[in-house]
């Protein structure tokens, strides 16, 4: 027998966390989920909230870091995963439950976006050695901040374009500023 699987679109509520193993170093990252029926209403042609689904999804090893560096709040996100009940016991040692979602694929919804998509580097041991990890998760989050700082369209606030849009624009080119008017494809 297999976990249920789920497919859908759904919002970032927070910045996704990641963490590191105490004893392993090996990256996992958890994601606040919101899933939800909008849809318009024919009469007011205004939007409504229907039922709200919340999950935390959770993503490991290199994923987890690719996850945190490039999604963050707000963000409307196409996901992929296998459900399951996590169980732990409370501080007073009542028995809770609550599901969960174990992310195989997640990605930025293009719907109402844009994206910039770079291949992830690989080595043949897998993944980073122990706490290098880290450093370029640092380095990426303060060249993500600088990137906003110079770029009014890689706002990460709720509602705006959602920071998809590179700092370079689309890269080279004889007009001045790195930006051309030729399109990215």
């Amino acid at each position: 027998m297999s976990l249920p699987t789920m497919h859908g679109t759904a919002r970032l509520i927070d910045d996704p966390e990641l963490r590191f193993g105490a004893g392993s170093g090996k990256a996992v990252v958890r994601v606040r989920l919101a899933f939800n029926s909008r849809k318009r209403d024919k009469t007011t042609n205004e939007w409504v909230d229907g039922d709200t689904f919340f999950v935390d999804g959770k993503a490991f090893d290199q994923a987890a870091e690719h996850i945190a560096e490039s999604l963050s709040r707000g963000m409307e996100v196409v996901v992929s995963g296998r459900l399951r009940t996590e169980k732990w016991e409370s501080g007073q040692g009542e028995k809770r439950s609550a599901p969960a979602l174990l992310i195989d694929a997640i990605g930025p919804s293009l719907a109402r976006a844009t994206a910039v998509v770079t291949k992830a580097s690989s080595n043949s041991s897998g993944g980073q050695g122990q706490g290098q990890g880290r450093e370029a998760f640092a380095r990426a989050r303060q060249e993500q901040g600088a990137a906003s700082a110079e770029d009014p369209w890689a706002s990460n606030t709720p509602g705006t374009s959602g920071g998809a849009a590179p700092a370079g624009g689309w890269g080279g080119g004889a007009s001045g500023g790195g930006y051309s008017e030729e399109p990215p494809f």
